[in-house]
């Protein structure tokens, strides 16, 4: 076991040997960056002990760095750089001389940026210019008198073959072949073998390189070796018959013309390659030359160490070039599947057949306008091709909209040609005449997809689907992004395009891109924990629920919805004084869910019976899962999670009487429910562990709604403007969003609580199935919320609530 610092931990190859390492549940692992913001805690396999991970620094000071690397008692360093400039290769220099002065007694290892080939070769062979930065940072460690260090070659990364369809950390990049577009460039002598590894796999066998006793110089991670045109070959052969790799020969270095996908990648990377075209063409060119001189053949390097061979019966085995043009390219490869996440089993568990009513299926309406360009004033059936248009620019951008919730796992097929994307528009872009959204929410059944209606003659839109798909911050995300598009469409190449790109951007699960844990919590803690957080819920003996009709009566199984709105003036007074007792609004809405639930509870029910006022709201809290993701995510990525599923939801019970039996003021109850929400929930090591495992014990009780109670459930959705932009103003004119309404349905006799802000107003809402609650009832309620809410915090402006 040792203690790594990984220096640039956050990097695109830097992740992932920070993910491997984590991976062996051996080594206490820190990531130094320059960059400062809240990680996760992690507990140590060494100690038992929580520790911080990150080293924020600027690498200026080797004085600092040794600090810093002694303050954790470091024994191995690996720097991820990327060496294409000064402040990189000096940043490593000083990184060596801290390494190399700690005061240990254990033995001191480091591995540099040599990720790649050979540096200290000629410029015939290597036309490399940055190669320099690795050769300042070899003289270095020839320098250093305590250090065991060595260079770990990987060779080509062959995720660049499989892109985009094959997932990968790194950027993308085309060279020699364009399978996407059906391009290949090959100079003319293009036989020189090139050894190659996948990212992940090299990461994994670097890690493991920590485990050998003593380290030779050089050290490769090479699981496959394939020379340009036999790669070329390979993929032609792979793929479907009617989609041939037409190719191009060129001279050494002197190619004609590029390959489409670079085009691409330097107008959507600006920042990547500040000097376009030219510099990425100088960079490729340079790639493919050293690749036909023998840079990336390790047949002719001297004597070194295979990591793959070494430890290939250790671990599985890694992945091939032969299985990613398979995986990436194979004919009739255009269905993908997932399996569900933690939280999307639950979904699942309750889920119905196309065409039926059924439980939390969501809901998003938009009421919107459009003032043309031009002055010519449209009908609204005018607008129709605009906001079709939209809707397929959105599935191209989030294919996961297009996904089919199926029993067993969730599936994606990629469309093959442009009248299987119009078949998917005809079934899922609907224009509902006469109609509003709350009509269409009242009869909500399940669509195979999810779905968008138009309504034409109140400018409405209805985004309808599952919870599989959406959490809530997912949906105000999809309706910012269509609005996007509206204002900025695509052009008609990328709007129709099936190449099979799009797969690239299905988000991942969950449990994928939260933290791993450490081997020194028991396999078994995470059940455990998972009791432990539903044990209140199963101990309560005086539940706070709304009265209802007993016996209950059957479901009708159509939906029902009220909100209320507090106007700029009472909202500005309410947060203001929720500022003022350090509360979010989130919990101050809540303690008043829980006192006006706990008033009505003592008036008679619809069947006469006199309740008496409990004293224990159960309840559970939604949480987004995003800001625990890796940090290192890039933004094109961070946005595929965006629009997704990344919630979960964490039981409470709020008691309104204290220990001694007088009951708790608002203000009590609302801090309790702050604390609750403010929860950072990497503090405990078990706790991502112990979720699969509650939701699993929640699905019983899902599946029979009717027996669920009714105590009141609640989401909030925050102050929605943060998130959606309510003007979109493009060639053809303004667009903007005038109110928007979010929800689900409800199947049992609870109501559905939410809450959110919107242009200055609070808006509370609450969704229920027919059968147990009148409308004015649930006026009254969201009245007296409201009243609660403003009571409690003491905000003493008039009564001047609006029905939506």
């Amino acid at each position: 076991m040792s203690v790594v610092v990984v220096a640039g931990g956050l990097g695109d190859f830097g992740g992932l040997i920070v993910k491997a390492l984590l991976d062996t549940e051996k080594h206490e692992v820190y990531i130094m960056t320059r960059k400062a913001f809240a990680h996760p805690r992690r507990v140590s396999p060494i100690t038992g002990k929580l520790y911080d991970p990150l080293i924020q620094t600027n690498y200026s000071s080797e004085d600092a760095l040794l600090a810093q690397l002694a303050e954790r008692k470091a024994s191995v360093i690996i720097c991820a750089f990327i060496m294409d400039n000064q402040e990189a290769c000096d940043a490593e220099l000083r990184l060596i001389r801290a390494a190399d002065n700690l005061p240990t007694p254990e033995r001191k290892r480091f591995i540099p940026s040599e990720f790649n080939v050979e540096y200290d070769v000629s410029d015939d062979v290597l036309p490399y210019p940055e190669k320099k930065y690795h050769m300042y940072a070899r003289q270095e460690l020839a320098k250093t008198k305590t250090l065991d260090y060595t260079y770990i070659y990987t060779g080509m990364f062959m995720d660049y073959f499989g892109m985009p369809k094959v997932p990968s950390a790194l950027r993308p990049l085309a060279f020699f072949i364009d399978p996407t577009h059906g391009k290949a460039m090959l100079p003319a002598q293009a036989d020189t073998k090139m050894s190659m590894t996948f990212s992940t796999d090299a990461a994994r066998y670097i890690a493991l390189s920590l485990e050998m006793r003593g380290w030779p110089r050089i050290m490769t991670t090479e699981t496959s070796r394939m020379s340009p045109v036999d790669l070329v070959n390979l993929v032609a052969k792979t793929m479907k018959p009617e989609r041939q790799i037409i190719i191009h020969e060129f001279l050494d270095g002197l190619r004609e013309r590029d390959l489409p996908m670079n085009v691409e990648i330097a107008r959507q990377y600006p920042e990547r390659f500040p000097g376009g075209m030219d510099q990425l063409r100088e960079l490729i060119t340079n790639l493919e030359v050293s690749v036909v001189r023998g840079a990336y053949d390790f047949g002719r390097l001297s004597e070194h160490t295979n990591l793959a061979h070494l430890f290939h019966i250790e671990v599985p085995d890694p992945k091939r070039i032969e299985d990613l043009i398979k995986e990436a390219w194979e004919h009739g490869r255009e269905t993908y599947s997932q399996q569900y996440g933690f939280q999307e089993v639950l979904y699942n568990a309750i889920s119905v057949a196309p065409g039926s009513p059924g439980l939390f299926l969501v809901g998003t309406a938009v009421t919107f306008s459009f003032t043309s360009s031009s002055g010519r004033e449209r009908s609204a059936y005018d607008l129709v091709p605009l906001l079709r248009n939209a809707w397929l620019q959105v599935r191209q951008k989030y294919p996961t909209i297009a996904a089919d919730n199926r029993p067993d796992c969730k599936v994606y097929t990629s469309p093959s040609s442009p009248a299987e994307l119009e078949a998917w528009l005809d079934e899922t872009f609907v224009v509902a005449p006469g109609k509003t959204w709350q009509d269409l929410y009242r009869d909500m059944v399940k669509t195979k997809y999810m779905t968008l209606h138009f309504c034409p003659e109140a400018s409405q839109l209805f985004v309808q689907g599952e919870h599989h798909t959406l959490d809530g911050r997912g949906a105000v995300t999809l309706i910012e992004r269509f609005f996007g598009a509206l204002a900025s469409p695509a052009d008609p190449y990328d709007l129709w395009r099936t190449d099979g790109t799009e797969v690239s951007r299905l988000p991942p699960r969950t449990e994928d891109l939260l933290p791993s844990s450490s081997s020194s919590s028991s396999p078994d803690r995470g059940a455990q924990h998972a009791v432990d957080l539903l044990t209140p819920l199963n101990t309560i003996t005086s539940p706070i629920f709304l009265p209802v009709p007993s016996p209950l009566p059957p479901p009708t199984m159509k939906n029902f919805s009220s909100s209320l709105k507090s106007d700029p003036q009472i909202t500005a007074a309410i947060t203001a004084a929720c500022k003022s007792h350090r509360l979010s609004v989130t919990a101050a809405w809540h303690a008043a869910v829980i006192l006006a639930t706990q008033s009505l509870q003592s008036q008679s029910s619809p069947s006469g019976i006199q309740h008496p006022s409990g004293t224990e709201y159960p309840s559970f809290g939604n949480f987004d899962l995003r800001r625990y993701f890796p940090s290192s995510m890039s933004l094109s990525v961070a946005d595929t999670n965006s629009v997704s599923n990344h919630h979960t939801i964490l039981p409470v019970v709020t008691s309104t009487t204290s220990t001694n039996g007088s009951p708790k003021s608002f203000l009590d109850i609302a801090k309790e429910l702050d604390a609750f929400y403010k929860s950072d929930l990497s503090k405990s090591p078990d706790l991502f562990k112990a979720l699969p495992h509650m939701i699993r014990h929640l699905i019983p009780g899902l599946l029979k709604p009717e027996k669920g109670g009714s105590t009141p459930a609640l989401s909030s959705l925050g102050v929605v403007d943060r998130m959606l932009n309510g003007k979109h103003e493009g060639k053809k004119g303004m667009w903007r969003v005038e109110d928007v309404w979010f929800g689900n349905t409800v199947s049992g006799p609870w109501l559905e609580c939410f809450m959110w802000g919107w242009r200055g107003e609070l808006v509370v809402s609450a969704c229920w199935d027919g059968a147990f609650y009148e409308g004015s009832g649930v006026e009254r309620f969201l009245g007296g919320v409201l009243g609660e809410l403003k009571g409690g915090l003491g905000v003493t402006l008039g009564d001047v609530n609006s029905r939506l």
